[in-house]
């Protein structure tokens, strides 16, 4: 029996890895873009943010700037020029020009020759020479890079392009990733950091990984805080990074030296140009996010080395694996609402440790197939629970009908049987006590002894016979209660003058102490043959020389029949099992004495089709007390309990104790 529920434990754990196996090689080989990337922007915009670096500040050509200087953005090159001579009188740790100087003077780009050309390459040089390195950005289009008009394309430049995911990823414009070289050249943000010698040159910041379609470094970027500059309502936001204004910058204010020991970046944002902005995970919202805190993050993900590394393949196939096989087990193996509470749970556990990893140790797990596969689990698995369900119910269902048919077949039988039996025995009965009438004279004692235990027999046979009808009534929800008034005092009385013989030839005492009692409403024949039992039991378990204790009290309206005697006692898994059909308790005592097992059981059942309780208290070799505990009938008791106390002392006057030797 336990090597075949072994057998189908294991043929069951293997359907469940076969089955888990398949479910994830079909996810794996499924892109779920919309889902990742909604899970990826939630960790990055709502899970705990690195602290923006200190050391970058922006310089921002904003709307004010171009409002107050009455020009178009991205201005003129002679506001360029001397801005950067400006600029050269602080002391800034680097400097990173953002701004597409291709669209500086776009209709006249011969002015780049003039004098504003060169006072721009001779501040940068200056610059330079103090060992402030200087880096234009440039664009990038088909052709390759769009280096800036001569002479500017003589100062060191770099590729700045702030990468979309249009036709990659979620395919949502959203910027996640950041371009880290192209065709084996550094861009803006590691060409400056190494020049900052914050990298080593030819190296790649961590979580760099490289596109073999665009020969280029791509790598997964921090956001250091909201880069959305205004909120509802147009009200402005504080950008994570100190800002100063490029006219604040041209003019020379106070606010200016806040750029020293800064590495500079400067930029456009106007709401004159879309191109000035992106979409990030905070906001998709138009002219929200500027391109330029984009560039600070990058370049403060790259000196910092805080990039989002991938976990690698096998880690999301075990993952996806581990989450489904243990849908899976758990939905089989237990309920349906606990198999609901634990794939959200396994759920939540797989989204929080994924958001620690990500937000502690920069490490991105994948989690739109293993969420995937738990939901797909729970969804596939209830189906197939609920058909082996309603299989083993329809089992069970013809199982019971067949119990039930069997069931009725023994009761009708035991019916039959016991009706049929009853005829023969109380003829045999009745015959054998004419025979002992008649002939006990002619009879020798030897005789005389062998018909006494003949009309004993049968009288024991009909005991058993009477008992199986009564079970049969009970268990057939055959029997009813005849209801009448009686006075308890006068059954057990009648009780006990029936076993007056009995208890003679036993050499036992029955001593009742009865008080007055009220009549009550009860079936009489039914708590005759309760007191007949209880007396029974103790006359056939009670040494010779002992006593059996029969009273009768009220206590709290209610009625206490107890019936005690110095028998061998019960131990406690005895009592426990007392009134258990067909049970009787296994020791030498017992054995001797026939029964069978019925009295206590339907005992307790006419007790409690009354209302009542049968209490047993006994220890072994300290006899057993049987306490019957019935409530009594409001109607009667109202009738005769005006003066309760009167009623009660006369009878307990009159009441006498009865003793039987």
């Amino acid at each position: 029996m336990k090597s075949e529920k072994n057998k189908i434990r294991a043929q069951k754990t293997a359907l469940i890895l076969v089955a888990a196996a398949v479910l994830t090689a079909v996810l794996m080989n499924l892109e779920f873009k919309l889902l990742e990337s909604t899970l990826y922007d939630y960790r990055m915009a709502n899970g705990p943010q690195p602290q923006a670096d200190p050391e970058i500040a922006l310089i921002t050509l904003d709307d004010s700037t171009v409002k107050e200087l009455d020009e178009f953005s991205p201005l003129p090159l002679d506001f360029h020029a001397r801005f950067l001579e400006a600029l050269a009188q602080n002391n800034p740790k680097a400097v990173g020009y953002l701004v597409d100087m291709n669209r500086v003077n776009q209709a006249n780009p011969d002015l780049f020759r003039s004098e504003w050309g060169n006072r721009f390459v001779k501040a940068a040089g200056d610059l330079e020479a103090r060992g402030i390195p200087v880096l234009i950005g440039t664009s990038f289009d088909v052709t390759g890079e769009v280096v800036p008009p001569y002479p500017l394309s003589a100062l060191p430049h770099s590729i700045a392009v702030i990468h979309k995911d249009g036709n990659v990823f979620a395919e949502d414009k959203v910027t996640r990733r950041a371009l880290m070289s192209l065709y084996d050249r550094p861009v803006f943000h590691t060409e400056l950091a190494s020049r900052l010698g914050l990298l080593k040159t030819g190296a790649m910041p961590r979580g760099s990984f490289y596109v073999p379609e665009i020969d280029g470094q791509y790598l997964f970027f921090r956001y250091h805080g909201n880069t959305a500059v205004e909120h509802g309502g147009g009200k402005r936001s504080a950008l994570p990074y100190p800002t100063v204004s490029f006219l604040d910058v041209l003019r020379g204010t106070p606010a200016a030296k806040q750029l020293d020991g800064k590495i500079v970046l400067i930029g456009t944002m106007t709401r004159e140009d879309s191109s000035d902005f992106a979409f990030t995970p905070f906001s998709r919202t138009p002219f929200v996010n500027p391109k330029l805190v984009v560039h600070a993050n990058i370049l403060d993900t790259v000196i910092n080395e805080s990039g989002i590394t991938r976990a690698p393949q096998w880690f999301a196939w075990a993952m996806t694996f581990f989450a489904t096989a243990f849908v899976f087990w758990w939905v089989l193996n237990s309920t349906p609402l606990k198999g609901l509470f634990a794939s959200i749970g396994i759920g939540l556990a797989f989204l929080l440790g994924a958001q620690y990893l990500f937000t502690a140790h920069g490490l991105w797990i994948r989690l739109s197939q293993p969420m995937i596969a738990i939901f797909l689990g729970y969804y596939l698995v209830v189906p197939f629970r609920l058909i082996l369900e309603y299989k083993k119910r329809w089992d069970y269902q013809r199982k019971n009908e067949l119990l039930v048919q069997v069931e009725e077949l023994k009761t009708n039988f035991l019916s039959l049987v016991t009706h049929d039996l009853k005829t023969p025995v109380a003829r045999i009965q009745g015959l054998a006590e004419v025979l002992l009438r008649k002939a006990s004279e002619r009879l020798i004692e030897r005789d005389r002894e062998t018909v006494e235990h003949i009309i004993g027999a049968t009288d024991e046979l009909n005991r058993f016979i009477t008992s199986i009808l009564e079970l049969n009534k009970v268990e057939s929800n055959r029997l009813t209660l005849n209801l009448e008034s009686k006075d308890v005092n006068q059954l057990i009385e009648k009780s006990v003058d029936g076993f007056k013989a009995q208890s003679r030839a036993s050499r036992i005492t029955i001593e009742s102490n009865l008080e007055p009692l009220f009549p009550v409403k009860l079936d009489s024949t039914l708590i005759c043959k309760v007191v007949n039992n209880l007396i029974d039991n103790a006359l056939k378990y009670s040494p010779a020389g002992s006593t059996i204790r029969v009273e009768s009290r009220e206590i709290a309206n209610q009625i206490e029949i107890s019936v005690s005697d110095q028998g061998i006692g019960l131990s406690e898994d005895e009592v426990e099992n007392l009134f258990t059909r067909f049970y009787r308790a296994k020791n030498a005592t017992t054995s001797a004495v026939a029964g069978t097992g019925l009295g206590l059981y339907l005992t307790k059942y006419f007790i409690e089709a009354h209302q009542g309780r049968v209490v047993v208290e006994s220890a072994p070799g300290a006899g057993s007390t049987f306490r019957i505990i019935l409530p009594l009938d409001p109607e009667a008791h109202e009738g005769s309990s005006k003066k309760p106390g009167l009623r009660r002392g006369l009878m307990k006057f009159f009441n006498k104790e009865k003793q039987y030797v």
